[in-house]
């Protein structure tokens, strides 16, 4: 039987199809779509991956993984640092994707988050719904608010021109922002249009000292729909999160075997070029400043070397003379953006170390809390 596979490009958005003969349709189709993202100060070319659909009369019979493994050589040529996809369980580990961001869900008792009312700045704002011409304030506060945060999305207003969920794909969104009487944008908030819970997706702040009035407001909310909690879908180290934690909170943090949030390197070198001024940017704030050396990486996409002389890193393509590791991409695409720690993979089977790796590795790759917002999944 005969295939082809096509690729319609409609600006950041590629899709892919595959078409068999006989069929008038595709059977299996998939979207490639154009990411900034960011790697703490740096920023790299990321490939989402979306609307993965192969017809139901067509299923179980190897077009997907025939579309998907030409999908990979694709963005590969394409110049794509580095790929990430929310995928089904125990699929996407076959075309070298791994596991490479956590869920967080936060729970506040209502009665709890009330207390934030006391210390809740008294001031007259202005409160209005989001609309598309407070996007640029809004895009501003936000890329401000996560400048630094690996995996999360650098906004623009052609790319997100407004918020379109809520706290999973379909649940339409609610939004409030906050303005001084001069027009400066304080704050803004998105939750989920639902009468019997309070969800909130996102929020953000001009100041810390505006939190307690954000609590406060999603704490009457709660009261409004008789709530016993506030739920919140953050990561654990952003500010507000560690605001609302004072005053009692239940975190659930998820940690998906084969699923949900998975990355995988495409272009190892180009994707190490970008991130060089943040590992040394890492490394003038560490002890090991003044190191003077190499540490190579030996994968499946090839040998890398990160020849480092006093704060400086350039790239070779050969091995050093230095420390070594030997792994798989999908495990240093793991450590890379912060998901497992060095120990852990060190302690990996699969990963196989020559010399006294473990200091260097904690300095330029240090476990973190790698996050991308619910309004960015695709």
């Amino acid at each position: 039987m005969q295939m082809k596979i096509t690729t319609r490009d409609e600006e950041r958005v590629h899709t892919r199809e595959l078409w068999i003969e006989g069929e008038e349709k595709s059977v299996s189709h998939l979207m490639v779509i154009e990411y900034a993202m960011r790697v703490g100060t740096a920023v790299v070319r990321m490939a989402g991956i979306g609307d993965v659909y192969t017809s139901r009369e067509h299923r179980n019979k190897g077009y997907m993984r025939h579309l998907y493994e030409d999908t990979v050589h694709y963005m590969i040529a394409e110049g794509y640092d580095i790929s990430m996809l929310f995928g089904i369980e125990n699929f996407y580990t076959k075309f070298g994707y791994a596991p490479g961001l956590a869920v967080f869900e936060c729970k506040v008792k209502t009665r709890d988050a009330e207390v934030a009312a006391v210390n809740a700045p008294s001031g007259a704002y202005i409160t209005r719904p989001i609309g598309k011409e407070d996007m640029p304030a809004v895009l501003d506060l936000y890329n401000a608010s996560n400048a630094m945060r690996v995996c999360s999305v650098v906004r623009t207003i052609e790319d997100f021109p407004e918020f379109h969920k809520g706290t999973w794909y379909g649940t339409p969104p609610d939004t409030q922002l906050w303005e001084d009487a001069n027009g400066t944008l304080l704050a803004y908030a998105v939750w989920d249009r639902y009468d019997k819970a309070v969800k909130v997706a996102e929020v953000e702040a001009r100041d810390d000292a505006f939190f307690p009035t954000l609590l406060s407001f999603f704490a009457a909310q709660a009261v409004e729909k008789r709530c016993e909690d506030v739920q919140f879908f953050m990561p654990p180290d952003h500010p507000f999160a560690e605001y609302v934690q004072r005053f009692g909170a239940e975190w659930t943090v998820k940690y998906p075997r084969h699923g949900s949030g998975m990355l995988r390197l495409l272009n190892q070198q180009p994707f190490f070029e970008k991130i060089v001024p943040e590992l040394e940017r890492r490394l003038a704030l560490s002890r090991s400043a003044g190191y003077t050396g190499t540490l190579t990486f030996e994968t499946d996409l090839g040998t890398l070397a990160l020849v480092i002389n006093r704060g400086s890193i350039a790239l070779a393509g050969k091995a050093g003379d230095g420390p070594r590791l030997a792994l798989s991409q999908d495990r240093l695409t793991q450590l890379v953006i912060g998901y497992r720690s060095a120990r852990d993979l060190l302690n990996d089977p699969q990963v196989k170390a020559h010399g006294d790796v473990l200091p260097l590795l904690n300095v330029l790759f240090p476990k973190g809390t790698p996050y991308i917002w619910v309004a960015d999944h695709f």
